[in-house]
């Protein structure tokens, strides 16, 4: 059996797709049966050209096109044909509409249509026009959390039948054991403790100004206490940075940039709390490896947060600023309520790995195969 799948996502800057891309197909590389192939297709580079050379059973397939939409829509489907590929994997919401074989299609979240107001109009419209002929044209699609599942049945009408819950997972490199070059990254960083952490893109749907708001509230009676946010800029990001300025708190809130994978556990280990406001997620991965550093998680009662921590962490109402002070009070103020949530935190993340992950993709995947004949 040859199995393909769209790795164009992956951008060398990664945010969550990216990750979840690189993680999955990382992880299937090493499941795959005797007498299967995995084709990987991109219009850019991989990072797997050296894994796939140790693998007589993986091939990196590469065809340089700078747009990638065109690119998925055109020329894949004719690699597809080419390579007699079987079944196609595709991790970012849209598939090859062409393609000669049947597919495979994750949807992460439906904010494209729940929260069109916290994305690009760009990004809006390439969804709306793409997402929903690709949901009706590939044979199966994946959801991150029953409640992207939900979305997909009651804000697009697709048959639940059709759509498999496969939750994501936490890297073994994020764990609670404290590293030699740990404060050597926060130096890197500028980063100083005690601190409270954000990890993601900042942008519009991550609730940013409210943990702001709240924080600011925090701040004036904690002189000591940082907040840390950990991501590149996204679109909007400018109101940021304005409410900074409003509040007088840009020598107490530290902007990182985007932090790259090595650097990440590190500042998930040393943070008092994570905190993830957002208004909506179609999983959530920070609070997932926030939980497996150790670290308590102060989340949002909202879409898909609470299916990943359970009964994990502090849930606050993400449009309540003083709710959201409050929680962070609380695990600063109380150690034992710290330990705790920490304790549980670790135990709920042991739940979520990737190898399960792709284990259950790479089942789906042969199943559509082998349903086509």
């Amino acid at each position: 059996m040859r199995i393909g799948a769209d790795l164009s996502a992956i951008q060398s800057t990664k945010s969550g797709v990216d990750w979840y891309t690189h993680h999955v197909i990382r992880e299937m590389m090493d499941q795959l049966a005797p007498g299967e192939e995995l084709f990987l297709f991109s219009n850019r580079e991989t990072g797997f050209e050296e894994a796939a050379d140790e693998r007589d059973q993986v091939t990196v397939v590469r065809s340089g096109f700078r747009y990638q939409e065109p690119w998925r829509q055109f020329i894949l489907p004719l690699l597809l044909r080419k390579y007699a590929i079987d079944v196609c994997f595709f991790t970012n919401f849209v598939s090859a509409i062409a393609a000669p074989c049947p597919t495979v299609l994750t949807i992460h979240d439906l904010s494209f249509k729940l929260f069109p107001k916290t994305h690009s109009l760009r990004n809006v419209l390439w969804a709306r026009s793409l997402v929903p002929v690709s949901t009706r044209r590939s044979r199966h699609i994946i959801a991150d959390s029953h409640n992207t599942k939900l979305d997909l049945a009651n804000v697009m009408n697709i048959d639940s039948d059709k759509v498999d819950v496969i939750h994501l997972g936490a890297s073994p490199e994020f764990n609670p054991e404290p590293q030699p070059d740990d404060e050597e990254v926060l130096r890197f960083f500028g980063v100083k403790k005690p601190y409270v952490l954000f990890v993601g893109t900042l942008e519009p749907r991550k609730n940013i100004n409210l943990l702001v708001k709240g924080f600011d509230r925090v701040a004036k009676s904690r002189p000591d206490i940082q907040l840390v946010l950990a991501g590149r800029r996204g679109w909007m990001a400018q109101a940021i940075f304005d409410e900074l300025d409003r509040r007088d708190l840009l020598g107490r809130v530290h902007i990182t940039g985007y932090v790259r994978d090595e650097y990440l556990p590190a500042l998930y280990r040393q943070a008092k709390a994570l905190v993830y406001p957002s208004l909506y997620e179609g999983f959530g991965l920070p609070p997932l490896e926030a939980m497996a550093s150790g670290t308590p998680v102060i989340i949002s009662m909202s879409s898909s947060l609470p299916e990943v921590v359970g009964d994990a962490g502090l849930y606050i109402d993400p449009l309540d600023e003083g709710d959201l002070a409050q929680a962070i009070e609380r695990v600063l103020s109380d150690e034992e309520l710290a330990a705790r949530l920490s304790a549980m935190g670790l135990k709920r993340a042991r739940q979520f790995k990737w190898k399960n992950v792709a284990g259950k993709t790479l089942a789906l995947l042969r199943e559509v195969a082998d349903e086509n004949g």
